[in-house]
């Protein structure tokens, strides 16, 4: 019989609402199809079984018979889906890299897909029919045995291996192959490998077969996969992540997601190497990543600041659910553009909030006792510095703010397109105090010029392969029926990928190589001008600092050198407080 642990409604009703929406997008099949794609994202639908099996078994009010029939029902459309490659010993899960238009690749529909099923067989094996059970273990088997075990070996993007690697992990959670074993701790080793210091990871690093150095920056959207799906891994393979060989990657992982982390639960998402993914400056679609390693992170760590980061990320998470159900990447009125990925995407990726629901509950209890500092006369001042991605958290009992020095090469679709002061949140009501678009030359609080003419050549350098992108992105479009949005793709990889970055403006948010250097309560940057793909543009020298004031930002901005043109610009902030110039310096506060 199921027994059930209370837990927050505040958790279940979204997580319920979530599903009805996916169950409503089914064919008489019993298809989940996507209305923007047009496809069956397997891989995201297989979120339903996760997000069934939470609800029947946390929820009194929900139907458990009924709830078991839908993730049944799912896992056999999971195991329909399992085809034999052509002319290989692989058995992979269809779509996968196959269809263009699934906008996901066989390691990731596949990790999700034999994780699911694992899951199903663990929680409900002996409720479910013997064929059933017997099907769903095997799917899962043949994946992990013929596929699985080799791509977490050889993908070149670090959040692919490890989500690969939670699919080889379920599987050997239903039999103790050595096999998979001995290829899943080799992956998480690999991993720990490629894992920098301050605990981020390159989306896709150099090495492992980038083609753009911008790809090898550090993801706001990706950091949570890596080290979420390292713990769930190793906890499948009855390791204990706490184990000193498997703790320390996870910890620095932790801390940098943490460090992410803004006090309205949205992250930074002006670190990012695969800016094109999204419409607007920051995004809450990998929350349900966030939450589940957070709150996972904090039952195993026990750190009172990861219980509060898994409940503002989850919080954020639902204010921007639709009351059908639909999540969004982000508010409308922040909106830049469109984001590619969907929400079917990001309702399928709600299942690893289902499956940390007890963790999620014990962190929000101590997160709602969790008393901030009062900003009055507060000399809590926090500077917490990443080197490898060189970058500075700053937070005081007023203000988060994060300052970024150095940061690979990029263009419109590779590479954090912004350094400098990236954002200065509020802690009290959340507001950005610094108005941010990634693609504005004439960002607040930062220095602009002009420098030389048009250049097609500096344009074209950067552009060209992005321009022949935006045709294989309009593909798309015109399978969801969005003829406009289609047409506009090349326009815009001409406008933002070419002209834009062949043009004479220049800023100090453009400068991909300042010095930054840490100081008690703040940072200090030597920033010059740069043109938007990073060169050099004119003479003009500054030093720019940043400190904390215990109840906000105080910013020093001073003239080192001057540019012979005598054109420079510098945007303050419609927020900025306590204004004072002089002839080479200015300051300002924002809190």
């Amino acid at each position: 019989m199921l027994s059930r642990v209370l837990v927050s409604p505040a958790i279940l009703e979204p997580l319920g609402r979530t599903l009805r929406w996916l169950l409503s997008l089914r064919d008489s099949q019993g298809r989940i199809i996507c209305p923007q794609h047009r496809v069956e994202h397997t891989g995201k639908s297989a979120g339903v079984i996760g997000l069934a099996l939470a609800l029947r078994r946390y929820d009194p009010s929900a139907d458990p018979e009924e709830l078991l029939s839908v993730a049944a029902q799912q896992a056999r459309r999971l195991v329909a889906n399992l085809v034999n490659e052509p002319n290989s010993p692989c058995y992979t899960f269809r779509p996968g890299r196959h269809d263009p238009f699934n906008c996901s690749n066989s390691v990731i529909d596949g990790g999700a897909c034999a994780d699911a099923l694992a899951q199903l067989v663990r929680e409900a094996g002996d409720e479910l029919s013997q064929e059933d059970r017997d099907s769903f273990q095997a799917a899962s088997l043949l994946h992990a045995r013929t596929y699985l075990r080799y791509a977490v070996l050889d993908k070149g993007i670090p959040a692919q291996r490890a989500w690969g690697l939670a699919g080889l992990a379920g599987a050997w959670s239903l039999e103790n192959d050595e096999v998979l074993a001995k290829a899943a701790i080799e992956a998480v080793g690999v991993l720990e490998g490629i894992q920098f210091s301050d605990g981020s990871y390159p989306y896709h690093p150099i090495e492992w077969g980038a083609e753009h150095p911008g790809s090898a920056d550090a993801s706001a959207f990706y950091q949570s996969r890596v080290t979420g799906f390292l713990i769930e891994a190793l906890q499948l393979l009855g390791r204990d992540p706490k184990d000193p060989i498997f703790s320390p990657p996870i910890r620095r992982g932790l801390s940098f997601l943490r460090a992410l982390q803004g006090p309205d639960g949205r992250k930074c998402g002006l670190v990012e190497a695969k800016p094109w993914y999204w419409g607007a400056h920051y995004e809450v679609a990998s929350h349900p990543f966030d939450v589940f390693t957070l709150a996972r992170g904090h039952a195993l760590f026990g750190s009172v600041e990861l219980a509060v980061a898994a409940t503002r990320a989850f919080r954020a998470w639902v204010a921007r659910l639709s009351p059908e159900g639909v999540p969004s990447s982000h508010a409308p009125e922040d909106g830049e553009g469109e984001s590619y990925q969907c929400p079917v995407f990001w309702a399928g990726h709600a299942a690893w909030i289902a499956r940390c629901v007890p963790e999620l509950d014990r962190a929000m209890a101590v997160a709602d006792t969790y008393e901030e500092p009062d900003p009055a006369g507060s000399l809590d001042l926090q500077v917490a510095y990443y080197p490898d991605a060189d970058l500075a958290r700053l937070e005081d009992a007023g203000v988060v703010a994060w300052v970024r020095g150095a940061r690979p090469p990029g263009n419109v679709h590779h590479g954090s397109p912004h350094g400098g002061l990236l954002q200065v949140v509020r802690k009290s009501d959340g507001k950005d105090l610094l108005s941010r678009r990634r693609h504005d030359a004439a960002a607040e609080a930062e220095w602009t010029s002009a420098s030389g003419g048009f250049s097609l050549s500096r344009g074209l350098a950067s552009g060209k392969k992005e321009l022949r992108f935006s045709l294989w992105l309009a593909r798309t479009d015109l399978r969801a029926g969005e003829t406009g949005r289609a047409l506009s793709r090349p326009l815009r990889a001409l406008s933002k990928g070419v002209m834009e970055f062949g043009s004479s403006a220049c800023s100090t948010a453009f400068d991909r190589k300042p010095s930054l250097d840490l100081l008690s309560d703040g940072v200090r940057l030597q920033s010059g001008l740069a043109h938007r793909d990073g060169t050099p543009a004119t003479e003009a020298r500054f030093e720019r600092t940043y400190r904390l004031a215990g109840d906000g930002l105080l910013v020093e901005e001073r003239l080192l050198q001057p540019t012979a043109g005598g054109n420079l610009a510098y945007h303050i902030p419609k927020d900025a407080k306590d204004i004072e110039r002089s002839d080479k310096t200015l300051r300002y506060r924002l809190s």
